[in-house]
């Protein structure tokens, strides 16, 4: 019997039960879209934190108090610079303050640091024009990108030399505003860690401890000389803070991540793998009441000469063919299903309030944004197996009508 008749046939008992044979590839349709949806989305976004992180630095260390009692001050900066395998230690301000449209608010996180030591801290970042404040410029600020030109139609974009009006965020009657001055626009850099760079905004050391009355830092960065260096430094940051301090690595952070989405990707495909498998228990069951239904065409089929090898072959093609249809529009399906729920997962906030309508922007949280990892590995599987899948399943069911008597076949009613 050629291939081909094989193939014609088997599509004409499938056509011939359209209900049963839709159910049956729907079931393989849902599994196979659920795992491309769900590892294409956890690969992803496992890639998008990995990017993020990676912007800092491995050698990059960041030192944040865990209560008042810890108090960050200059003296500590220049003991932590004196630690062996030290480079760059970066010292910090921060405070949430607002951005006010109307009725509508942004929550920005302003950072006080040494703006010529943003390069060091954030790789490739770069100014787009105008220049970074200095080190004596209480007034003079440098935003990211969206805060320049927001994405939202109804928000005003600023420029250089413009001035920036951030009010407080406390909900007090009376809170206090404050203005400063435009000096520079950094280009567009993405988040780094869950910072979001574009929506951000430095000031000089000077400017937050003046205008917004802090006296001691609110973290620090300590950037290693070497990967080799980190180990060593952050065990004296330990030993120097004790529990006073949360100190959190970027590549133990990135290792910390990736094990935890990679865990998340297994557990979530071994979900809906099982769901396949639940679809081919379902092809298995049609499979054997068709063969109880076509008991007499099997016997005739028989009689006209087919051997127990082509009722075989027949009844593996037709379950070949389930696999081939549902795996195909399974991974169409699921591919879609990736990009819907990246697009849900993007307003996650990672981090602190934002303003009404708006993100969390700054250092202290963002809103995650990735896209599905659609690989040619995953392509490939989310087709194959559930080919695969349907053969198994249909294996038995096939050797039992190819087992069948020929007298007791064309006597079945």
């Amino acid at each position: 019997m050629r291939v081909q008749d094989t193939f014609v046939m088997a599509f004409k008992a499938l056509k011939d039960r359209k209900l049963r044979s839709a159910l049956t590839i729907l079931g393989i349709v849902i599994g196979t879209s659920l795992i491309v949806a769900l590892v294409a989305s956890t690969t992803g976004l496992t890639a998008s934190i990995t990017t993020q992180i990676s912007k800092m630095g491995v050698t990059t260390l960041s030192v944040t108090p865990m209560n008042q009692r810890v108090r960050i001050v200059d003296e500590d900066v220049v003991k932590l610079q004196s630690m062996d395998y030290v480079r760059e230690v970066i010292p910090y301000y921060s405070s949430r303050l607002q951005i006010n449209y109307g009725p509508t608010t942004l929550s920005v996180q302003v950072t006080g640091l040494d703006q010529n030591l943003l390069s060091t801290l954030y790789q490739s970042l770069e100014l787009d024009r105008g220049s970074f404040t200095d080190m004596y410029d209480p007034t003079g600020v440098v935003i990211g990108s969206s805060i320049a030109r927001p994405p939202e139609p109804d928000y005003p974009s600023v420029d250089v030399n413009e001035l920036l009006i951030l009010q407080a965020s406390s909900t007090a009657r009376t809170r206090p505003t404050y203005a400063y001055l435009i000096r520079g626009v950094l280009k567009p850099f993405g988040s780094s860690g869950f910072a979001n760079i574009d929506e951000s905004i430095f000031i000089s050391p000077l400017g937050a401890r003046l205008t917004l009355k802090l006296t001691t830092y609110s973290g620090i960065y300590v950037i290693a000389d070497s990967p080799e260096g980190v180990s060593f430094v952050q065990a004296a940051l330990q030993e120097y803070f004790g529990t006073n301090a949360r100190i959190m690595g970027a590549q133990a952070m990135l290792e910390t991540v990736q094990s935890i989405t990679g865990q998340l990707t297994l557990f979530l495909g071994g979900i809906a793998a099982i769901s396949l498998f639940v679809a081919g228990i379902g092809t298995t069951n049609t499979m054997f009441v068709s063969i109880m239904e076509r008991t007499r065409e099997i016997g005739v089929m028989r009689a006209i000469g087919y051997t127990s090898g082509n009722i075989l072959v027949l009844f593996l093609t037709e379950a070949t063919v389930s696999g081939i249809v549902g795996g195909f529009l399974g991974t169409i399906s699921g591919i879609l299903l990736s990009f819907i729920l990246s697009g849900n997962l993007t307003s996650i906030n990672l981090g602190g309030s934002a303003g009404r309508g708006s993100p969390a922007m700054g250092m202290g949280g963002s809103a995650m944004s990735f896209h599905p990892a659609i690989t040619l590995q995953l392509v490939i599987f989310s087709l194959l197996f559930p080919i695969g899948i349907a053969v198994l399943a249909g294996l038995y069911p096939a050797w039992r009508a190819s087992k069948l008597n020929i007298v007791t076949a064309l006597k079945y009613e």
